[in-house]
């Protein structure tokens, strides 16, 4: 089997049928998917057992565990040589194994990621333009990271399942930074131009959302494992991202402060904003989360969902 197609599946019965559909119109065949309904509840887990497909398998979680558990639970399932990590809203577009298949079969075993260009709803393409660097080991992703802030990033990834014996996703709610920078630190990568993947923007469960309204007397976990998540990640790779990404080290210090406020370690929260006032005095948010930090997190958010509704309004 060359390809394992995973899919983690979390309250998306308007659009499976879409995602699942442009994998099934591959005319390349040598694949499985492995969907893993991540305690959905609306009618998901039917919808992926309507499909009366061979190659499909449904593994279901009965609570909402997060996309890093869904995707190591299908991996740990998954008998393809690669992984290709596919959202339950987007789509690959026509002829992409075939395109991948090649790529892989050629790739040298020095290389144990492929990366493919996405394009939106809207037309554009990410990411646009191309990096720089057409392959890299850690440091260049460094760079990359660098390179294309402020930028959509998001690729159609490839991945050899084999590394996944040394590196994981988070087990919990802390999301992909941190699993991207332990790949990196161990293997290389290499993207190509190719328009592989149909990123869609209609869900409206989308994790973007999720944030702006997570309120920290209700979501203790997920903020829990964020700030856990990020301090991880500055202390594993902190001195690596400083020297090489400073840009970007500011961005984790400012992620790192806010998972924390929210999380009530305003310690630590306010610890990350004066490095990063330090570092970045112009920065406007990191006063405002050494402000935050001495106030408390649900004060905090009640302020900042009165000011995001006033805006709405205006």
């Amino acid at each position: 089997m060359l390809f394992s197609v995973v899919i983690p599946v979390h309250n998306r019965e308007r659009f499976i049928d879409r995602s699942l559909g442009s994998v099934f119109g591959q005319e390349f065949t040598d694949y499985e998917i492995i969907a893993v309904d991540d305690g959905s509840m609306d009618a998901s887990f039917a919808r992926l057992n309507a499909h009366a497909e061979p190659r499909l398998k449904v593994i279901r979680h009965g609570e909402n565990r997060g996309v890093g558990p869904a995707h190591n639970r299908a991996i740990a399932a998954a008998t393809g040589d690669w992984i290709i990590h596919l959202d339950s809203d987007d789509e690959l577009t026509p002829g992409a194994l075939a395109r991948i298949g090649d790529l892989a079969v050629k790739a040298p075993e020095t290389v144990h990621a492929l990366w493919f260009r996405c394009r939106m709803d809207d037309g554009r393409l990410s990411p646009d333009p191309m990096p720089l660097r057409q392959e890299w080991d850690y440091e260049g992703y460094l760079g990359l990271l660098e390179e294309t802030r402020g930028r959509w990033r998001d690729v159609l990834r490839c991945v050899r399942r084999r590394c996944f014996a040394e590196v994981r996703y988070a087990d919990n709610w802390m999301g992909v930074d941190k699993f991207h920078l332990d790949f990196a630190r161990r293997f290389r990568t290499r993207i190509y131009d190719d328009v592989m993947l149909l990123y869609h923007q209609d869900a409206d469960n989308r994790v973007i959302y999720h944030r702006r309204w997570l309120d920290p007397t209700r979501n203790r976990a997920f903020l829990e494992d964020r700030a856990d998540g990020y301090r991880a990640v500055l202390q594993e790779h902190g001195s690596a991202i400083a020297r090489i990404a400073p840009g970007q080290y500011g961005d984790y210090l400012q992620l790192a402060a806010t998972s924390a406020l929210f999380a009530n370690r305003r310690l630590a929260a306010c610890g990350y904003a004066a490095e990063l006032a330090i570092r970045f005095p112009l920065r406007a948010r990191a006063w405002l989360l050494m402000g935050a930090s001495l106030i408390g997190p649900v004060l905090s958010k009640r302020l900042q969902d009165l000011t995001r509704r006033r805006r709405s309004r205006a």
